[in-house]
């Protein structure tokens, strides 16, 4: 049994839960679909090309998709997932364990020794 099934065993943290609080904070905002538009304007604006977004103020918006049922079940079964699905299963487990009254747990103690899924380019890299 893997690290992030036994920590949710440990905290009785349902897998749907994850994914419901998920998709909850990674959903766009009014705020975000802004930033989206600044930072298109910002590439097409041929003055603004070569400024990076920090230096016009042009913060990350979220990205509109929480983990799906079948990430999550990767997780349990300790496969190898992208740095970015890890980050939001992080995220959604801090946001039950706050509610809970728990404190914030870490990446190290969520995944142990699973290795992050490479993409193709960073395959392509190690080469």
């Amino acid at each position: 049994m893997g690290t992030f099934k036994q920590f949710l065993d440990a905290q009785q943290l349902e897998p749907r839960t994850l994914v419901r609080l998920s998709s909850q904070l990674e959903a766009r905002s009014d705020a975000d679909r802004k930033l989206v538009k600044q930072r298109s304007d910002k590439r097409r604006d041929k003055e603004k090309q070569a400024k990076p977004y920090a230096e016009l103020g042009i913060g990350k918006p979220k990205s509109g998709r929480g983990v799906s049922e079948q990430q999550v079940a990767a997780a349990i079964e300790d496969r190898p997932l992208p740095p970015k699905v890890r980050g939001k299963l992080v995220r959604a487990v801090n946001a039950v364990l706050s509610k809970k009254g728990g404190a914030a747990v870490t990446f190290q103690a969520l995944f142990g020794e699973v290795a992050a899924q490479k993409g193709a380019a960073a395959k392509a890299k190690a080469s």
